[in-house]
């Protein structure tokens, strides 16, 4: 599992591939919006690149997997502390709600995840945590 600090330092690097293109990246294969969170104890803004994926009713929404870490990823107890959040997505950014996600919705969000992104069950092999799902209320689905 990587640490900390390469996880800091690659997501950097997305971060000023994402903003010099206007969201368009060359590495990854799969959609990436920057979510920035307000630290829940620090109070600062953090930025982190993140997959996300959108429901059938066109919800953008995020998965907390971290790689599948035994802990929930740090935007995830920003956004539960202070869920107005920052998206961006191509070259738009959008004031949002960060909607944590339960029961059978968040069962079945997530079953959208996992089929779309196999990773995930690699992901869950390695921690006995759930992953959280978050809407991002007022982020348009891409066309």
């Amino acid at each position: 599992m990587p640490s900390d600090e390469e996880f800091l330092g690659y997501n950097q690097g997305i971060i000023a591939e994402f903003r010099a293109n206007h969201g368009v990246l060359s590495q990854l294969p799969f959609p990436v919006l920057l979510l920035t969170t307000t630290g829940a104890r620090t109070g600062r803004p953090a930025t982190v690149p993140l997959g996300f994926l959108v429901d059938d009713s066109g919800r953008v929404f995020v998965v907390g997997s971290k790689a599948g870490a035994p802990t929930h990823p740090a935007w995830f107890h920003n956004a539960r502390a202070n869920p107005s959040v920052t998206v961006e997505l191509g070259d738009q950014s959008f004031q949002a709600r960060a909607v944590v996600t339960t029961g059978e919705e968040r069962d079945r969000l997530y079953g959208l995840a996992s089929k779309a992104v196999s990773g995930y069950s690699e992901y869950e092999k390695n921690t006995d945590r759930i992953f959280p799902v978050v809407v991002l209320e007022g982020v348009p689905a891409p066309a």
